[in-house]
């Protein structure tokens, strides 16, 4: 057998540019808001509950008011996370070329090929459009 497909990884970037930065920094911004908007639904959520339960009398009071503190504590984390990723966007230069993801695709090798140069693919992105595959 001289040559085999195999399936491997092929990174994704995109080259920032203003339009980019712009583009992350709504999407964070839109998951900030959608987390505020939860926190604040949890709150009221709490309240009910909480007052409910205490007026039955009903001793799962401190568990339901700690399992509201968790997912609280949840979503203000993974919203601090979202503000913090929103100030490096802020900070990418333009040019430069920054990690999307990764797909696999398959591959032909065959006996002579340089194993490093198979593995280290890439499609490069800007504004949408492919101008690079390394």
């Amino acid at each position: 057998m001289e040559k085999l497909i195999i399936n491997r990884k092929i990174k994704i970037k995109i080259r920032v540019t203003d339009a980019f930065k712009t583009q992350v920094i709504e999407e964070l911004q839109e998951g900030i808001n959608k987390l505020d908007a939860e926190l604040k639904f949890l709150e009221q959520r709490a309240k009910k509950m909480i007052t409910e339960l205490t007026l039955k009398a009903s001793p799962q009071v401190a568990a339901v008011r700690e399992q509201l503190e968790y997912e609280k504590q949840k979503r203000e984390e993974t919203r601090m996370a979202l503000a913090e990723q929103m100030k490096i966007a802020g900070t990418l230069e333009n040019g430069n070329e920054v990690m999307q993801g990764e797909i696999e695709g398959p591959l032909e090798v065959k006996v002579g090929d340089k194993w490093e140069e198979i593995m280290q693919r890439e499609i490069v992105f800007e504004e949408g459009r492919i101008i690079a595959i390394r």
